[in-house]
């Protein structure tokens, strides 16, 4: 543990606070730090500490996964083909506008209409309950900046693929920034499980 909280960066007390559930919500930047000292996806820890505004998490919904089955449509079916633009840990200059591209494709049998691709960096920070249920303080910490916070997904029909592309703008600071997207309705409800997400990880540095 004493390794483990030097090479991330924070207390040891913290750390097993951490661990034990005692210890208050930690940033997106915070489970980045920790990540790499785990030397694991930062996408884990997210997923793991994850709550989506208290759903109840089960282990089988927080696997990591590249395709997933509709919530509400089984014959609605969507898997991640690749990141098109700006991948996993791509370095990037302090204030530097940058896009990042997804692809998506429709595997079901229904088309997709009116849907949205919606940022979610807040509902996957850490979401502990207290003893008696109660949420824990949300603690938000992060810089990049998106020109939207969603984006309309083109009508896609069965078996074809579609490109979504989300506009960032860096921070001057160097760090590791990400940002979390997930796909909604046109009532603003998600379409998929909380392991079916769409990220951005990036490292800010002068070259």
């Amino acid at each position: 543990m004493t390794i483990l909280a030097k090479e991330a960066g924070i207390s040891r007390t913290y750390l097993y606070g951490l661990a034990g559930g005692a210890s208050q919500d930690p940033s997106v930047r915070t489970l980045i730090k920790l990540a790499k000292a785990l030397r694991v996806s930062p996408l884990m820890l997210f997923r793991y500490f994850a709550d989506l505004a208290g759903a109840p998490v089960d282990t089988y919904s927080m696997a990591s996964t590249n395709r997933a089955i509709g919530l509400h449509d089984p014959s609605d079916i969507a898997v991640f083909n690749a990141d098109v633009s700006t991948p996993d840990q791509a370095v990037v200059l302090p204030g530097e506008i940058f896009q990042k591209t997804w692809e998506i494709q429709n595997l079901g049998t229904r088309p997709w209409r009116d849907r949205r691709l919606v940022r979610v960096d807040g509902e996957y920070v850490i979401a502990r309950r207290t003893a008696t249920g109660t949420p824990l303080e949300v603690v938000m910490d992060t810089h990049l900046r998106s020109l939207n916070n969603e984006i309309p997904i083109a009508e896609t029909l069965p078996g074809q693929p579609v490109h979504l592309t989300v506009e960032f703008a860096a921070p001057k600071e160097t760090c590791t920034v990400t940002s979390i997207w997930r796909i909604e309705d046109e009532q603003g409800k998600p379409c998929y499980g909380p392991a079916f997400i769409l990220h951005v990880i990036v490292n800010v540095m002068a070259r």
